[in-house]
């Protein structure tokens, strides 16, 4: 890799989107991911929408096009905007495939996984099971976030993922922490348990989450710890490992939604209480009505 000051920013960048990751879902978006990292490099006026998804394959493909990564970009803006038919998935599958092997470029290589992962498809897992094994620890990254993204029900061999809960990157324990509980792998749930009591905060939390998707009454006391958080003062400096005000924020309401999702309701005397007491009028209202729908 580079040692230019745009590729040294790159693992950073996924790693600090990830600190915030809890929105709406129990998995980071791809999206938040690809523009948060393409806003760091700088390479809006890079792109161009005149392209064919077939045009930025053979970009990829190419051995004289400079800008692989950003191709590999734009195709997985293109297959989120479902501008691709689901008839050249197989097409569009083998030739990121082939791409993605003959890449020495991680930037590269991680954006084509993460094109495959938007295309949602089991045709990708072969490739995205080779990409746990990648050398680099972003293009591995974006192949848990883009197993998060496949339908439920796939047929995968998660033990790699599994063992990424021992990880000594915190990033990747988070991350493999919450795309096994998205898809619910039961032999995950024990190793998810022990993160509750991980050194990293972001990783106790995220395990926390992941947990109410098993219905885990071990995470119990550290969820109503994430909905009785305090925000600090509104001019404060917060410096991390501490939580800013819209990080808690994020956290509680993945916390709502997620028990919202999962239809569990041994939080609703700290539902109401969020409801009732919590400074954010957002994150109250959400309570008030995550409230109402478990009572049903």
């Amino acid at each position: 890799m580079s040692t230019g000051s745009t590729d040294s920013k790159a693992p950073q960048t996924q790693k600090k989107i990830l600190e915030n990751p809890f929105v709406g879902s129990l998995v980071v978006p791809i999206a938040i991911v690809l523009v948060g990292a393409l806003i760091i490099f700088g390479v809006t006026k890079m792109l161009s929408a005149e392209r064919s998804y077939k045009d930025l394959v053979n970009e990829i493909q190419s051995k004289t096009f400079g800008n692989k990564w950003v191709a590999a970009y734009e195709l997985s803006k293109q297959i989120n905007s479902a501008q691709i038919p689901a008839e050249d998935y197989p097409w569009l599958v083998e030739n990121l495939t082939v791409a993605y092997k003959d890449s020495v470029d991680p930037r590269t290589r991680g954006f084509i996984i993460a094109a495959l992962g938007a295309l949602s498809t089991d045709l990708a897992l072969p490739t995205l099971q080779i990409a746990l094994d990648d050398v680099d620890t972003d293009v591995k990254f974006h192949a848990v976030v883009a197993l998060a993204n496949m339908p439920k029900g796939i047929s995968f061999d998660w033990t790699k993922v599994t063992a990424m809960l021992k990880s000594e990157l915190p990033i990747l324990r988070q991350a493999a922490t919450l795309a096994l509980a998205t898809h619910q792998v039961p032999e995950a749930q024990e190793g998810i348990r022990v993160l509750l009591r991980d050194e990293s905060l972001v990783v106790r939390y995220a395990a926390a989450t992941a947990l109410i998707a098993y219905k885990d009454e071990m995470a119990k006391e550290h969820l109503e710890e994430i909905l009785k958080l305090p925000y600090p003062p509104k001019d404060a400096r917060v410096l991390p490992p501490a939580l800013d005000v819209k990080q808690i924020s994020d956290l509680k309401l993945s916390v709502l939604i997620t028990l919202q999702k999962y239809n569990w309701n041994i939080l609703n005397n700290t539902i109401l209480e969020t409801a009732e007491k919590d400074e954010n009028i957002s994150i109250a209202t959400k309570a008030k009505e995550v409230l109402n729908l478990l009572k049903k």
